[in-house]
């Protein structure tokens, strides 16, 4: 049973470092035999989630693809950046869109689990974000992984083949890609 994994990053800048340590983190999934769709939030932007959009006009067509998607897989692999201390808005408005009910769509988040990354030039590498994004993928039923990785110092961190350069890095990034897996294939089971 090949689990299916949903990788996506809360940043939208090209250079970030979340999506050098997500790609690694993808490198390290796949290599551990999982099948990985890697999804750029940035492709299909949505309008910031507004009810009276919604009631009106219905979901956008960008968000029942989304819904679909995320239904799609076993579960999430999210690298997000810390902006003051929480998750990016990006991340958010993905998140809150693809949550909202359709019909003849199935549940997005049932079911699934997930594993957190952050990363930053700075010291703590987004570590304070990592909390209240646990805390939201709980309340939309998501299995969150105990373990994440907080890449302090990321602008540095990684060798010029994309890898994390540090060794008890790359452990830490094994760790929180293989919990991942073994937890997805426990619910599945």
């Amino acid at each position: 049973m090949t689990i299916r994994l949903l990788a996506f990053c809360g940043s939208a800048r090209r250079e970030s470092c979340n999506r050098l340590l997500l790609a690694a983190a993808v490198a390290t999934a796949r290599a551990a035999g999982a099948a990985v769709t890697e999804l750029d939030l940035r492709t299909d932007l949505l309008p910031i989630y507004d009810g009276d959009l919604e009631a009106e006009f219905g979901l956008p067509a960008a968000a029942l693809e989304l819904k679909k998607l995320f239904a799609g897989h076993d579960g999430f692999l999210i690298a997000s950046p810390e902006y003051n201390g929480f998750f990016s808005p990006l991340l958010k408005n993905a998140l809150d869109w693809v949550s909202r009910p359709a019909p003849d769509t199935p549940a997005p988040f049932a079911g699934k689990a997930a594993g957190l990354l952050a990363a930053s030039p700075g010291a703590l590498g987004g570590i304070r974000c990592l909390p209240h994004l646990r805390l939201l993928l709980s309340n939309l039923g998501v299995t969150v992984s105990p373990a994440q990785l907080a890449l302090g110092q990321a602008d540095r961190a990684f060798a010029v083949d994309g890898s994390l350069a540090d060794a008890s890095q790359r452990q830490m990034l094994d760790k929180v890609v293989g919990d991942l897996i073994r937890l997805t294939a426990a619910i599945r089971a």
